[in-house]
């Protein structure tokens, strides 16, 4: 049986979708997912909670963090359910409630699941803040409409998570990788489930890591776990370039999902410009991006040219005034 927290968060779901005229089930029979949401196919899907009065984990700079294993969602995303995969990941202060005003969730989709998590379905979700989180794992909280988007869309349809992710990052070899020494070829690896998923080898990733010295150029921030491989332009738009080195930038997940959302971004010299009218309250987005609008950072000149020039270009703001 399904402990408090998540029997509380169903009728959420339930009435929701109900008022949006969304099929929705959450009397299935089955001791592991939880629900059934869409028609044709829809997605079946599990609730996990983490209990903020018991949760002792925390990384090295005393952060904490949700851990799950995905295990059952993987397995089935293997098997090739005729339903996408989904989870919902309740953050609440004990199992015994879920308080909307209070508490927060989670929405993974079967691609987060899938490709952003390791073997077993192992995966942290750091938590910055009220609401604040942070790692593959992040993009969609409290979102019920992306659940539904997603519930509704076919299963070769566009995936609502950002199209340059790269999930998590092993932590590299420490050996130097010369990128002279790359293949040729710079594309990426076509996932058999999607054809928009192309995945990116692990030799390039370390090769990656070694080019920016295993450093986001912004934040300083040098742990593995928190940093990932940034297209400059999308991996599934533009495949041929996937394993480029001039077509990436290591960054942390904020940044990168900042970036990939067009707040921010940089020029040739690698200037940094922002989206007029973007302000935040966050001392780290001010201290990394705002207060450092036009400063000039070395690192992010490895970029090649083409590859900003061209992104820049698609950003309804750009040129920058001023």
């Amino acid at each position: 049986m399904p402990v408090q927290a998540i029997k509380d968060w169903l009728p959420h779901l339930e009435r929701r979708a109900q008022e949006r005229g969304i099929y929705v089930d959450t009397d299935i029979d089955s001791r592991i997912f939880h629900f059934h949401l869409g028609t044709d196919p829809g997605v079946v899907g599990k609730v996990r909670y983490s209990a903020e009065e018991s949760r002792n984990y925390t990384n090295d700079q005393g952060l904490s963090h949700i851990w799950h294993r995905y295990k059952p969602e993987k397995e089935l995303i293997e098997e090739g359910s005729d339903r996408k995969v989904v989870n919902i990941t309740l953050d609440v202060w004990d199992k015994d409630e879920f308080d909307p005003e209070e508490h927060h969730f989670l929405f993974l989709t079967e691609q987060m699941i899938d490709q952003e998590t390791y073997s077993q379905g192992d995966q942290k979700i750091h938590i910055l803040g009220e609401a604040e989180y942070d790692g593959p794992l992040s993009t969609y909280v409290d979102d019920w409409e992306a659940l539904f988007e997603y519930a509704l869309a076919s299963r070769e349809g566009p995936q609502p998570t950002p199209s340059a992710t790269t999930g998590p990052t092993s932590p590299p070899d420490r050996e130097p990788t010369d990128p002279a020494t790359l293949p040729a070829d710079t594309s990426g690896t076509e996932s058999e489930r999607s054809g928009t998923d192309i995945r990116i080898s692990k030799q390039f990733k370390r090769a990656v890591f070694d080019h920016y010295d295993g450093t986001c150029p912004l934040t300083g921030i040098e742990h593995n776990e928190l940093l990932t491989v940034s297209h400059i332009l999308g991996r599934a738009d533009h495949p041929e370039s996937a394993e480029d080195i001039e077509n990436v930038v290591l960054l942390d997940w904020t940044h990168h999902m900042a970036f990939d959302n067009g707040l921010w971004t940089f020029d040739e010299t690698g200037r940094i410009w922002l989206r007029p009218g973007f302000d935040t309250a966050s001392q780290s987005l001010c201290s990394s991006l705002v207060e450092r609008r036009g400063e000039k950072i070395q690192a992010l000149a490895l970029v090649g040219d083409q590859f900003i020039e061209q992104h820049n270009d698609g950003l309804e703001w750009w040129p920058p005034q001023g």
